[in-house]
């Protein structure tokens, strides 16, 4: 099975949209509570950089890894699930095929 031509059915994508609507916002979540713990502990001026870069860093990061299209999704989650940003749980509706796919390759990097 190749998993860049893999159908997504109509129920499928909603599910998918969702999880991955999930997923950015745990991202997200994280990066705020970090900004504010930096933010926090500012001590001079280079550190003002150092959360600009870290910012600038996460930023890059999360325009590569949410990719949204149907042919990168089974990649993309696997390493949402790697990361701890997706559960099986939030793949719920995906056929069982997809799922089990996502968890191998999670398990497997």
């Amino acid at each position: 099975m190749i998993i860049y031509d893999l159908e997504w059915n109509a129920d499928e994508k909603k599910v998918a949209r969702s999880a991955f609507d999930k997923a950015y916002q745990r991202e997200i979540e994280e990066i705020k509570n970090a900004l504010k713990e930096k933010v926090t502990s500012l001590q001079n001026e280079k550190d003002v950089w150092t959360i600009h870069d870290y910012l600038s860093k996460r930023r890059n990061l999360a325009d590569k890894k949410y990719d949204y299209r149907y042919s990168q999704l089974i990649l993309v989650f696997s390493q949402l699930m790697r990361e701890g940003y997706l559960t099986e749980a939030d793949l719920f509706g995906l056929s069982d095929d997809k799922i089990e796919i996502i968890k191998n390759l999670a398990d497997n990097k």
